[in-house]
């Protein structure tokens, strides 16, 4: 069962509570339905593999949004510290490596001005409260010429659902990403230089419409943005209905994701 649109106004405390609560309970079937998360990554580690074999080893890296750890053990192959950063304790709880792991709300990291030297961070800081407030916080964080890698998905995500919810009523059932423009903007304007920023297209094949909204659940992507929230359960009837227009492609149901890779120097 789907949730439907019952606007809830709620703070941003009880927001971050309902983001970690989402992620939390996402724990199991994370890493069998990640897929595109990993396909990310792993160009952000390329990205990685190329700029810092100019750097020295003996830098702290952080991992922002790092969930059960599937990246710390290949960002340790670039840096001699590396701390995994997340708003669920239950995700961490998961992690199979050995590094040391820091329960925090990104958006308030409790580490000290100019300690790190770079910062990873994939599909994560879309869930930040404030985005440009975000870019700031980790600009504070970083020391003069530190990097931060990241990937976050943007305008125009989830479109195959937001068309099959349109069949049911005109609310959004999908959460209001930032544009690229807006991305490069709050960068430029917390004081980083943008090395790179490519958009990419990721998606998910499902051999159904239900297939592919579980899918959002089990990685925790159903997350409410905002100052609203949506809460009750569609009913068969309306379920139904969204899964009979959900587009297919080749008999597939689809999930597509646009995705913003970027690469930043702390000026």
């Amino acid at each position: 069962m789907m949730a439907v649109s019952i606007p809830v106004v709620v703070n941003q405390q009880q927001q971050k509570k309902h983001t970690a609560d989402k992620f939390s309970k996402a724990v199991v079937a994370y890493a069998e339905h990640a897929n595109v998360q990993k396909r990310a990554a792993t160009a952000l580690l390329k990205k990685i593999a190329n700029v810092e074999s100019n750097h020295p080893m003996g830098e702290v890296c952080i991992d922002i949004g790092a969930g059960p750890g599937v990246n710390i053990s290949q960002l340790k192959q670039h840096f001699a510290q590396v701390y995994a950063v997340d708003l669920s304790f239950e995700m961490l709880k998961l992690a199979k490596n050995s590094t040391a792991s820091l329960c925090a709300d990104m958006d308030a990291l409790p580490l000290l001005s100019n300690s790190v030297d770079v910062i990873f961070s994939n599909f994560a800081v879309q869930w930040s409260s404030n985005l440009a407030e975000l870019l700031q916080e980790l600009n504070r964080t970083l020391k003069q010429k530190g990097r931060v890698y990241l990937s976050c998905v943007v305008d125009g995500s989830l479109a195959e659902i937001a068309t099959a919810f349109a069949k049911v009523d005109q609310q959004s059932h999908v959460n209001s990403f930032h544009s690229v423009a807006q991305l490069k903007k709050y960068s430029a304007k917390a004081g980083f230089i943008i090395n790179s920023c490519d958009q990419v297209c990721y998606q998910d094949a499902y051999q159904s419409p239900m297939a592919a909204l579980r899918s959002l659940k089990a990685i925790g992507a159903t997350n409410q943005l905002g100052t609203q929230k949506r809460q009750g359960l569609l009913t068969r009837h309306a379920l139904q209905q969204v899964c009979a227009a959900y587009p297919l492609t080749d008999k597939q149901a689809m999930v597509s994701y646009q995705v913003v890779l970027m690469e930043l120097t702390k000026v």
